[in-house]
């Protein structure tokens, strides 16, 4: 409890004095609360995280460790310790949620890669990093042009734009 606000401990402990949760409910929702605080800031801080996965092969579930490197700016697939696969964030496209702990993360150029999370909090932990790494990439990508048209295409030079973002997958922008 001391990684959280006096006001939340409050709140906290009324609900057990009013009955409205247990002792073991209150330590689960003080737990949720500092999670949550801690969420937007420090889950990027570190700059290695680990996850064990399954992926689907040869008919069977492998067990996997799914590793998102933010300094090497690199996504690893570890079998047995030994790195399989590598990923530049570059190459990701987008990250599917899909039924109960699947996931999938879509590539350019590459073979989607169906993969499940031991559990549902860890897949939460891994879209939400793989979301990091689509909307750093978008932010990297060249502005293109219309080549084959004069410069006085049908484009909006100037003037406010809206970011609607509705998916981990997609990104649009709104006049």
């Amino acid at each position: 409890f001391s990684q959280l606000s006096q006001e939340k401990i409050l709140k906290i402990m009324n609900m057990v004095k009013n009955k409205e949760v247990s002792i073991e409910g209150a330590l689960h929702l003080a737990q949720k609360e500092v999670y949550a605080d801690k969420d937007s800031q420090d889950l990027l801080t570190g700059s290695q995280f680990n996850f064990i996965i399954y992926k689907y092969k040869h008919y069977r579930w492998q067990k996997r460790i799914l590793q998102i490197d933010f300094n090497a700016r690199t996504i690893f697939n570890i079998e047995k310790g030994i790195i399989k696969k590598q990923f530049p964030f570059s190459q990701v496209k987008a990250c599917e949620d899909t039924e109960r702990r699947r996931f999938s993360i879509v590539f350019h150029g590459r073979q989607d890669y169906e993969l499940e999370a031991v559990s549902l909090d860890d897949k939460r932990k891994i879209i939400y990093l793989l979301s990091r790494v689509i909307l750093s990439n978008s932010y990297k990508r060249p502005v293109e042009s219309c080549p084959e048209r004069p410069a006085g295409c049908d484009v909006i030079h100037e003037g406010l734009l809206d970011l609607q973002q509705n998916t981990f997958a997609s990104t649009e922008w709104v006049k």
